[in-house]
């Protein structure tokens, strides 16, 4: 019997962005579904009467057929340069009214099955051999299309060939109107995991697959994100974890398509502050990324360059809200467009007890004082573990800001290490300079404060002030290459 598809065109050809999301699993290149020069093919014997039969046809296509393939040396080659054709020129019929070969080719336009019977003519007339597949498909928001869908199976040689829909691949619809596929290839030459993710044959037959599903696998399945795809994670990989329900991954956005590959990030839609996570990408270009865990930047120049476009980072959630693989903007330095997303888990205090390890600065004690220039109190002499016991021990608010930024080099032995000062009350500060010519402290900038003690044997330098009003409170140094004073320590006085 002839049945006649009314087809839902669907959204997969438009690389939407969703939300899906425990084990690290390695990401590998994709192969298919990319127009390639050399065929993935597949081996499948004869249909036995399987394929859909087709509409005759009251058009001699070898005119046509000449024409597509002129110049083409194979097989593969002649139904690539057919079905660009068809992407390119046939549109889908949106009244579900054009079903046959002449009708297609001669209003250029069709529902699924028109486009089937059309690039079956025609690679008919080049001396090809095509299968026309009928089933059900379910589109990147698990819409089922329960009315039908028909697809292609093409021979390149014998018991050889390729899966192919040139209606997904001509265009879908987006935002309620039906535009053209922005990537046509991806449904050319399609690996029959990756068909199976999306389109279910109503022969077993056609599934061409180590695995093969029943309708009701199919159905449960979870929906697949092109995006994992093209962001280099394996169809094997993702056909198994579809089909065993640990398709859990991060948010994907479609902004780096070309510009990277995955390959090896965490493969869940959460991470666990105080946790490594191992990140590898390679790059296409020179542009910047990193890993964004506010306050948290991992520039590139922070990862490890292996070569050949490879970066690699161990990383470690250390603040609430996102993880973040994000590119910068190459016009716009300072803004970041994110690409890979992780929700970060609520952690619990052994998290933060893992944090502090590594990175004391991180934890709540430390973040509730604001931003910490923790290299800038390293070069003082004092790390991060010792300055969160200061910030615990001495009920810190908030830290005087800390500069190196002229050479001014100098050991912190003993200053007051809350940001805010009352005018009136003695302060003592010692430090011993390693740079700078003179120091001093001045107050509101015009009351100087410059008679240090000194202790001739260690080099330190200790004076007493008392802040006269309110205003701010700097230690400053003289350098020797300008004779020029620069700011070391700034303090609010209240």
């Amino acid at each position: 019997m002839m049945i006649k598809y009314r087809d839902k065109i669907l959204l997969w050809g438009v690389l939407a962005l969703a939300t899906l999301a425990v084990s690290t699993l390695k990401a590998q290149t994709v192969t298919g579904g990319s127009g390639a020069t050399a065929p993935t093919e597949i081996y499948k014997l004869p249909s036995d009467g399987q394929a859909e039969r087709v509409h005759s046809s009251q058009y001699d296509y070898a005119a046509v057929a000449s024409r597509l393939t002129a110049g083409c040396t194979d097989n593969y080659s002649k139904y690539k340069a057919i079905y660009e054709w068809m992407c390119d020129s046939i549109d889908y019929d949106l009244t579900h009214s054009i079903h046959r070969a002449d009708s297609c080719y001669m209003i250029r336009m069709g529902v699924c099955q028109g486009y089937c019977e059309l690039f079956y003519r025609i690679a008919e007339a080049a001396g090809l051999k095509v299968e026309i597949i009928s089933g059900v498909t379910k589109d990147i928001d698990a819409n089922l299309n329960t009315e039908g869908h028909m697809w292609l199976f093409a021979y390149t040689r014998e018991n050889h060939g390729i899966l192919l829909d040139p209606t997904w691949g001509a265009g879908s619809y987006e935002d309620g109107r039906y535009v053209k596929n922005r990537d046509k290839w991806a449904w050319f030459n399609v690996e029959p995991e990756w068909m199976l993710l999306s389109h279910f044959p109503e022969h077993e037959h056609y599934q061409l697959t180590n695995r093969h599903l029943t309708r009701d696998e199919f159905l449960a399945m979870p929906v697949v994100n092109p995006l994992f795809r093209t962001y280099g994670i394996s169809t094997h990989q993702l056909f198994q974890m579809a089909v065993e329900h640990r398709l859990t991954m991060p948010k994907f956005y479609n902004l780096g398509e070309g510009v990277f590959k995955l390959i090896d990030i965490p493969m869940c839609t959460s991470l666990k502050i105080g946790q490594n996570y191992q990140f590898r990408v390679k790059m296409n270009n020179q542009r910047d990324f990193g890993i964004v865990n506010k306050p948290v930047l991992c520039r590139k120049k922070e990862w490890t360059d292996e070569g050949n476009g490879v970066y690699s980072l161990s990383f470690m959630p250390r603040a609430t809200g996102k993880v973040v693989f994000s590119l910068i903007d190459p016009a716009d330095t300072t803004s970041w467009y994110s690409m890979v997303e992780y929700a970060v888990e609520p952690p619990t205090a052994d998290d933060w007890a893992k944090v502090e390890r590594d990175y004391p600065l991180n934890v709540p004690d430390a973040t509730k004082v604001g931003k910490i220039d923790a290299e800038g109190w390293r070069r003082c002499g004092i790390n991060g573990h010792t300055l969160l016991a200061m910030i615990r021990e001495q009920h810190i608010e908030a830290l005087p800001s800390v500069y190196h930024d002229r050479g001014q080099e100098f050991d912190i032995i003993s200053v007051p290490m809350n940001r805010k000062l009352k005018a009136g009350k003695p302060y003592t500060f010692s430090i011993r300079p390693k740079s700078g010519i003179k120091w001093a402290i001045v107050a509101n900038r015009g009351e100087w404060f410059t008679e240090w003690k000194v202790d001739k044997r260690s080099g330190v330098h200790t004076m007493t002030v008392t802040p006269p009003s309110k205003g701010c409170l700097e230690l400053y140094t003289l350098m020797e290459d300008n004779n020029k004073y620069w700011t070391s320590l700034v303090y609010d006085v209240e």
